[in-house]
């Protein structure tokens, strides 16, 4: 899913995962910001030649390795699960699987009040 980038408030370019982008900056300092649907945003002052990267923060990728691996699980033991019946046949598999579900629900509620990503200036302009 692309990453919205706004500078000043207007969307400027879209961006996907370990994509590169140059976006011409001419005024002295401006707001550069990230959105996507459902996660919160981020934003920093910028000055042209400044070079800036967005990075995934530990917080996703976890929640990103966590479900992950949760649908890697889902699918092995999907047979298992819901041919026996999901809530009716209590055996080890059902019980991992529902702590799972709800650890995961859990998850991705509290993933939309943390940054799945963040700026980061790697080259400062103002600082040469």
């Amino acid at each position: 899913m692309p990453v919205n980038l706004k500078l000043n408030g207007k969307i400027v370019s879209s961006l996907y995962i370990n994509q590169g982008k140059s976006i011409p900056v001419t005024e002295g300092t401006s707001q550069l910001e990230y959105t996507q649907p459902l996660d919160r945003s981020h934003q920093i002052q910028v000055r042209p030649g400044d070079t800036v990267i967005l990075k995934e923060t530990k917080f996703g990728m976890f929640s990103n390795l966590f479900f992950f691996l949760t649908v890697i699980y889902y699918i092995a033991m999907g047979q298992e699960i819901f041919q026996n019946g999901f809530l009716n046949n209590f055996s080890a598999v059902s019980v991992i699987a529902l702590i799972l579900l709800t650890m995961v629900v859990i998850l991705g509620i509290t993933t939309l009040f943390f940054n799945q990503y963040k700026f980061v200036i790697e080259n400062n302009s103002s600082e040469e």
